[in-house]
């Protein structure tokens, strides 16, 4: 272009970048770009062209174009079409595809048509449309140079302006997922704190349906019963379904990983932390549904909040379980946890701790009414400081006062970490009062044993010693009868020998453990037989009275143990009268019919012993516990607790009751109830009959009379004198008898004797095997065989496994009367069982 060319184009380029200019500067920033670029492409309108067209790529096709007529400077749509005879598609397409301008109309001076490309980005987007009315003259090359710079700066301007659009749009989008985001972090913050699967399907489809501005939204959480189906609906608030009925919701995919559409729905899965599902999350839109990757990307961001949501909500409730648990564990715990601040301050304690300190229920009272005992406080914390200054855990024992006892409570503690950042210390006490004073009781109960088992040990001998006195006096008596003087001497051996059988009898009971074993027994002659040790043990100090009827019905009892009974409660009353006092003894009779005791006994007679003293006494709380085991107020070395708990355990056994009355200052009195004897076919009943009592109480059972008989008996002792003794006794009374050391030898003349033996006469006691093993070998061969075996310190069970009626017992030390009579009634009762 020449000088001149550009100085005429140059007007025409600058009033179009003026014009510009004025529409930038004129048209706000969030102007519509088609609308501004249609104002940019009218500026281009030069004053020589009649209409300018401006086509992009994509509406070459027709589709749109933007047309500015200059006459009327009005806008429109329009198809560009000038000439008839030019196929201006085929014309935009080839500028379009070239690059390459286009003009048309030109007669020889000019065209008076132009299409010329529309560069953008260097690349060709559209073509600009140019034309004069044909009236006109035609462009000269300067015209067509200013078009074609008119047009390259229209062409930059549709680069900006399509840069400002697609900025706009990103500026939209930005703010569109800022928004949905911040949506997501502000459900994510409160799922978090919501307590159960229902309240959070309630926020989450709400939630659901504002992020993606959705007509429907639906959560579905769980399976079986316990499922639970949330829709949330535009205008109305989200309400729980019954999916049963639902028919229209999407249905969770068991194998789904990812979202899906179904019909309408956008869905995604709940998956838990082992990609297994656990619900769905779904948003609907009307049809047809628009859900582009974005949308399907927040789905399952929606289905992951519910998946931390359930989590959450497991691992919360898994918390609380397990609280509760070790609450229920801490406060089952049998010794007191207390957890206390740097300062001693208590902030929390179990339910052992409560009874133990006398605290109320931790759980119920505030932390600022609970405080250590004054007598402890002091010495745990010397303890906790200790514990905070690193030295090794240990057990404190601490001596202390608690609700009116002295107390002795062993203490261990531990430094704990605490909410407030400061250390804590978890003390631990236990209460070791009643442990150490039944370990006392119990090393009591064992030297008991242990003298008891010495004295059984020593009576079994000294019986042995007593029945051979007392066999040789009986025996002696016949020789001198008719001298009186020699008669006398031989009472008085045979009653000096019964006195110290009755003391080897009470010394025998320390180490009894036998069941009971029940004879009929005349209550009032068994005290009278025991007064003369029952004086000696009271001690001069002490005064008894003897209140006994004159006949009382049978008791069936057993009498050792009676007799013990007795002896427990008279040195209770001795050791409740350090001073002295009075001990009073009744025996009555008594019918209960109707009163007080009616209610604890049957209807009947009953012989009654009353043991009085006029000691200390008892206040209410102790007397009702006397008869409790382990209980005592004596030291642990005095008493075990157990004397009354047996007393009232026999009498029960007995079938009757004990009862106790009792004040401070005025003595105790325990009365003991028996029901009378009544006459009973029990072979039980019968059995009792056999037992000849080690307490001297022979006498007391009816006698048997003695028919005079023969036979052969095998006789098994090992005290050589006792032996030699029986031996005479029975030969003296028409037997033959068989003498043996140990129950081989007699298993031995047994098998090696030809004649027949009537009867086995067996100590209990014998080296390797016992007599009840020799007699219960002797029975599994021949059943009815007649025993009778001896003991010093065996009871009436040792015959409890023999055949009934074959066997009885007879118990040392025995006269040699009572040895023929029981051998008597054997052989008799025999013989009756043979005819």
């Amino acid at each position: 272009m020449n000088d001149a060319a550009l100085a005429r184009s140059r007007p025409f380029v600058l009033r179009y970048y003026e014009q510009r200019r004025e529409v930038l500067a004129s048209t706000p920033r969030d102007a519509d770009p088609l609308s501004l670029f249609v104002q940019l492409a009218r500026a281009a309108l030069p004053d020589f062209a009649q209409w300018i067209c401006v086509v992009t790529s994509d509406s070459i096709d027709g589709a749109y174009s933007i047309c500015v007529a200059q006459h009327d400077h009005s806008l429109r749509a329009c198809r560009p079409a000038y000439d008839d005879g030019l196929n201006l598609k085929e014309a935009l397409t080839d500028v379009v595809t070239s690059g390459e301008s286009f003009a048309w109309n030109d007669d020889g001076g000019g065209p008076r048509g132009v299409i010329t490309p529309l560069v953008v980005e260097d690349v060709a987007s559209g073509a600009v449309v140019i034309a004069r009315d044909p009236h006109t003259r035609p462009w000269s090359d300067d015209d067509l140079g200013a078009i074609h710079d008119v047009v390259t700066a229209l062409g930059v301007d549709l680069e900006r302006l399509r840069l400002r659009s697609a900025s706009r749009r990103s500026l939209r989008a930005s703010q569109r997922v800022a928004s949905r985001l911040h949506q997501l972090i502000s459900a994510s913050l409160v799922l978090g704190a919501l307590n159960d699967e229902s309240a959070i399907a309630h926020h989450l489809s709400r939630s659901a349906r504002s992020v993606f501005d959705a007509d429907r939204a639906m959560v579905a959480l769980g399976e079986g019963h316990s499922r639970v189906v949330v829709e949330s609906t535009r205008g109305r608030a989200p309400g729980v379904l019954d999916p049963t009925t639902a028919i229209d919701l999407p249905i969770a995919r068991a194998n789904a990983r990812e979202p899906w559409d179904d019909n309408g729905w956008l869905c995604a899965p709940v998956l838990d932390v082992r990609r297994r599902p656990r619900g769905l999350v779904a948003v609907h839109r009307p049809t047809p549904a628009t859900f582009n990757e974005e949308d399907r990307e927040l789905t399952m961001l929606l289905g992951q909040l519910a998946t931390t949501a359930l989590e959450a909500l497991d691992l919360n409730r898994t918390i609380i379980e397990s609280e509760k648990r070790l609450r229920i564990l801490v406060d089952a715990a049998p010794v007191g946890i207390v957890e206390s601040d740097g300062e001693g301050r208590v902030r929390w304690w179990n339910q052992s701790a409560s009874r133990l300190l006398r605290w109320p229920d931790a759980a119920t009272d505030p932390r600022e009414s609970v405080r250590w005992p004054l007598s402890v406080e002091p010495l745990l914390r010397d303890f906790w400081r200790d514990l905070f200054d690193g030295a090794p855990r240990d057990t404190l024992e601490v001596a202390t006062t608690l609700g009116g006892r002295d107390r002795i409570l062993t203490v261990s503690a531990a430094v704990v970490p605490s909410g407030d950042g400061r250390p804590h210390i978890l003390t631990l006490i236990d209460d070791v009062s009643d442990q150490r004073e039944l370990r006392e009781e119990v090393r009591h109960a064992h030297r008991m044993e242990l003298r008891g088992q010495v004295a059984s040990s020593v009576a079994h001998d000294f019986n042995n010693l007593m029945t051979l006195i007392l066999g040789y006096s009986e025996l002696l008596s016949r020789t001198v009868a008719g001298d009186p003087k020699a008669e006398e001497l031989v009472r008085d051996i045979q009653a000096t020998s019964s006195r110290a059988a009755t003391l080897t009898a009470q010394l025998q009971s320390l180490g009894r453990t036998s069941v009971p074993t029940p004879v009929r027994l005349d209550l009032g002659a068994a005290l009278g037989a025991n007064a003369e040790v029952l004086e000696r043990i009271m001690g001069p100090r002490t005064t008894i009275e003897w209140e006994l009827a004159e006949t009382t019905p049978l008791v069936t009892i057993d009498a050792d143990l009676f007799e013990q009974m007795i002896l427990n409660l008279s040195i209770n009353a001795r050791d409740a009268m350090p001073d002295g006092g009075t001990l009073r003894v009744t025996s009555a009779v008594e019918e209960v019919d109707v009163g007080e005791r009616v209610d604890l006994l049957a209807r009947g007679t009953y012989v009654t012993v009353s043991i009085a003293d006029t000691g200390v006494g008892m206040d209410e709380a102790t007397r009702a516990r006397c008869f409790e085991p382990l209980f005592t107020t004596k030291n642990p070395l005095k008493g075990t607790g157990l004397g009354l708990a047996s007393a009232r355990r026999l009498v029960q056994e007995s079938g009757g009751i004990i009862t106790c009355t009792s004040r401070l200052g005025s003595g105790t009195t325990f009365k003991i109830w028996l029901p009378a004897f009544v006459a009973s076919d029990d072979p039980t009943t019968q059995r009792v009959d056999d037992q000849v009592s080690s307490f001297g109480l022979a006498s007391l059972v009816s006698p048997t009379a003695r028919t005079p008989m023969s036979g052969t008996i095998l006789l098994c002792e090992d005290d050589a004198g006792l032996r030699r003794l029986a031996l005479q006794v029975l030969r003296r009374n028409g037997f033959e008898v068989i003498e043996t050391a140990t129950a081989e030898e007699a298993l031995e003349q047994r098998a090696a004797h030809e004649a027949t033996i009537d009867l086995l006469v067996s100590d209990v006691i014998l080296p390797l095997m016992a007599g009840s093993e020799l007699a219960a070998r002797w029975q599994s061969e021949q059943p009815d065989f007649p025993v009778l075996l001896m003991s010093g310190t065996a009871s009436l069970d040792v015959i409890s496994h023999l055949t009934p009626g074959s066997a009885s017992f007879l118990a040392k030390p025995f006269r040699p009367s009572e040895l023929v009579d029981a051998v008597v009634s054997l052989l008799s009762r025999r013989a009756v069982s043979r005819d």
